[in-house]
């Protein structure tokens, strides 16, 4: 048999291997049902594998953007209701959006230490707690709760390395249709626990979003029935709030400003 007809050879077992795979996992699949908690392995791999690729590069992508600021600015962190917030300036200060789509309560943690700011931020605005509500995260379980607790105490505690001033967002609303998905009931309670983390003399909690549940504005508020067309409007509408709860005014000088920016001396 020469070269060219071995080459063949394998190359026919390695499908039909292959083949065989794909087989056996969907016969599985059909055998115990979808919800079975059988996966196929080629599935999941390609899924975890995506994902973290987003996430490694969006990592690499907002070190780089950390690493370029100089002087005071204000940094947006959590889910994709954060990434998709456009916000050029804050309180009369630059901003760095440092969101990550997909990302719950535990990934926001996981970013924080990842990612080293070259100094502090004046400020600090959160939002995550969505994907801590999906419906498939069991979120109005105990444990459920109890895990969303416990990291965003995990996740308090991390922050202040970041920012001697922090704003928390509530929840946002989603579209009707997708209510069962992201139940209001848990967006209320985690919420909750959201402004229970929040102590007055260094952190504001807001619920910049609340318009969006407006009837009226139902239909054209959001873009996908999960995210909102407008962030930047509903953040620009409570501007003046959100930064005299900051201890920020818009085109005023802040104290780092006068002072010189702190050094972040805390080791990542």
């Amino acid at each position: 048999m020469g070269p060219a007809s071995q080459q063949h050879l394998v190359a026919t077992r390695r499908m039909s291997t292959i083949a065989l795979i794909a087989l056996s996992c969907s016969g599985l699949l059909f055998a115990m049902g979808v919800g079975g908690g059988v996966q196929c392995w080629r599935a999941r791999d390609i899924g975890a594998r995506e994902f973290d690729g987003f996430r490694q590069v969006r990592i690499k992508t907002i070190q780089a953007q950390l690493d370029q600021v100089e002087g005071p600015y204000i940094v947006i962190m959590g889910d994709s209701h954060a990434e998709r917030l456009y916000l050029p300036s804050l309180c009369g200060l630059p901003v760095v959006n440092a969101g990550m789509s997909g990302a719950t309560v535990s990934d926001v943690l996981d970013l924080s230490r990842a990612i080293t700011p070259r100094h502090k931020a004046d400020a600090l605005l959160l939002s995550v707690g969505t994907n801590d509500i999906w419906a498939k995260r069991l979120p109005e379980t105990d444990h459920a709760e109890d895990a969303f607790q416990k990291g965003l105490a995990a996740l308090k505690s991390r922050l202040r390395m970041w920012s001697d001033r922090r704003a928390l967002v509530a929840i946002p609303p989603v579209a009707s249709g997708e209510i069962s998905q992201f139940p209001r009931s848990a967006a209320e309670r985690y919420s909750g626990m959201l402004a229970r983390s929040c102590e007055p003399e260094s952190c504001v909690y807001l619920d910049l979003f609340a318009g969006a549940q407006r009837p009226a504005g139902a239909r054209s508020a959001f873009s996908d029935g999960v995210h909102l067309r407008n962030y930047a409007g509903f953040v620009r509408s409570r501007e003046r709030e959100l930064c005299v709860g900051l201890g920020l005014k818009p085109g005023i000088a802040t104290l780092s400003q006068r002072r010189g920016t702190s050094s972040l001396s805390a080791e990542f």
